[in-house]
């Protein structure tokens, strides 16, 4: 397994890591870079298995947040915050319960402690029958309000390959975090958009579970709404990173 950090911004900046999802590598935060690379010193990693290179047969969520974290921990790090979003939010828990008080803050958009099995089981045999090319069309398409993300999202998923796309799904179909949600210490801001159903569900649980978290639920929003709607997203992460955010109910 290889993660290659990508830093934006000035070292000695407050930190803050961004973890991407399945197909779609560091570029997808790049209107999160553009924001916050001023006031932060931005790490998006490349993480094999979830994007690039697959990782070999029994890797798992626990082994991507080990190597991430030996990553960061060889860089000398100024007060650090991690965001992750889809498959990333779920690695940034994984994360976040090894790293423990060493984490700042953590925002989750999205996030799964346990993945839906039924519902991810359908999904990866959807997927298992479609071509290649399909694949990277669907990928491609979850993003394409902006369309030098969603080339940027066609050129890792081709990479990624239909092979290492259903590797990383089987990954997240084996994933449960739950007993791990207690070793979560960090203040926790839990984001979900509004039109992404399939999620709000497990962000509430997550929120619930997590002994400092707040939970947002953003109106209008759907699940990659950090490139779908940039401008908002970048407003609600900087609240969640400055401890600002306040509970909303679903509408």
């Amino acid at each position: 397994m290889n993660v290659k950090l990508h830093s934006f911004g000035q070292p000695e900046s407050p930190a803050l890591v961004l973890l991407h999802g399945i197909g779609i590598g560091h570029r997808l935060w790049m209107r999160q870079i553009e924001c916050f690379q001023p006031s932060h010193f931005v790490i998006a990693p490349d993480i094999d298995g979830l994007a690039g290179r697959g990782c070999p047969d029994g890797t798992d969520i626990g082994d991507l947040a080990k190597t991430l974290e030996e990553a960061i921990g060889s860089r000398s790090l100024n007060a650090v915050a991690v965001c992750g979003i889809s498959a990333g939010a779920s690695l940034a828990l994984a994360l976040a319960a090894r790293m423990r008080s060493r984490l700042n803050r953590l925002v989750l958009s999205a996030p799964h402690a346990r993945a839906p099995r039924l519902a991810f089981g359908l999904q990866i045999t959807i997927c298992n029958l479609l071509p290649e090319n399909a694949l990277v069309a669907i990928s491609k398409k979850s993003v394409s309000n902006d369309p030098e993300i969603a080339a940027f999202a066609a050129e890792d998923c081709k990479s990624l390959g239909k092979r290492g796309l259903l590797a990383a799904m089987n990954m997240l179909w084996k994933l449960d975090l739950r007993s791990e949600l207690r070793d979560v210490v960090a203040p926790t801001a839990v984001l979900c958009g509004e039109q992404d159903p399939v999620n709000v569900p497990a962000a509430r649980t997550i929120a619930k579970a997590l002994p400092n978290a707040r939970l947002w639920i953003e109106p209008r929003a759907g699940h990659l709404w950090n490139v779908q709607a940039p401008a908002r997203f970048n407003e609600v992460l900087r609240q969640a990173l400055n401890g600002s955010i306040g509970d909303r109910p679903q509408s």
